[in-house]
């Protein structure tokens, strides 16, 4: 058959296109190998030979590669860790600095509490000694009082007795006047 002919050649249909069925498996082969001759690389027997970036690592320069992924790995882990640390560090700090605030807010609060119930208990001091010190004026004031009236009294009684006494001297001359004709004697001053 030929391709004039308008018959489709079919891969694998024993007719002789691509080989049969072993033409499917070459093609697959090819695939498998990386492009045949030389790789899709275009490296084939024709090329140059590869050097530095090109050329198939060595078994030292694998082990080196290993090592420097497993430096890194290390690295990275690390980093990982001082990370962790630091965001523990700082979850703990920003913790406890929490907790500071909350103690010094509790201990402002007992202190302005305490302040306030000290001022209540000064007001209350200085309203009882108030008290105390105008029950005391009260009472000093009525001692006071109680010694102006004994005195008031005393003197009173004073003068009453000399009142008492004038007025009996005085009825006692105007007796004696009565009782005696003659007049009172004029005193008589020195020298006459």
């Amino acid at each position: 058959m030929d391709i004039s002919s308008g018959t489709p050649l079919y891969v694998g249909n024993g007719n002789g296109a691509m080989g049969g069925d072993w033409g499917i498996m070459f093609l697959a082969f090819l695939a498998m190998m990386g492009g045949g001759f030389g790789g899709w690389g275009n490296r084939g027997p024709m090329m140059p030979p590869m050097t530095g970036d090109q050329a198939p690592a060595s078994s030292a320069q694998l082990q080196n590669a290993m090592n420097f992924n497993d430096l890194q790995d290390q690295n990275r882990d690390i980093n990982n860790n001082v990370n962790n640390v630091y965001h523990d560090t700082i979850a703990y700090v920003g913790d406890k600095y929490m907790e500071l605030q909350r103690n010094v807010e509790a201990v402002r609060t007992q202190a302005i509490q305490c302040s306030f119930e000290t001022q209540k208990q000064i007001s209350d001091q200085t309203l009882k000694f108030s008290e105390m010190m105008n029950a005391q004026n009260m009472m000093i004031v009525a001692e006071n009082q109680k010694t102006r009236d004994l005195f008031v009294q005393d003197r009173f009684e004073r003068m009453q007795a000399e009142i008492n006494e004038l007025k009996r001297q005085r009825d006692l001359a105007g007796l004696r006047d009565s009782l005696r004709p003659l007049p009172p004697p004029f005193p008589m001053a020195a020298g006459f």
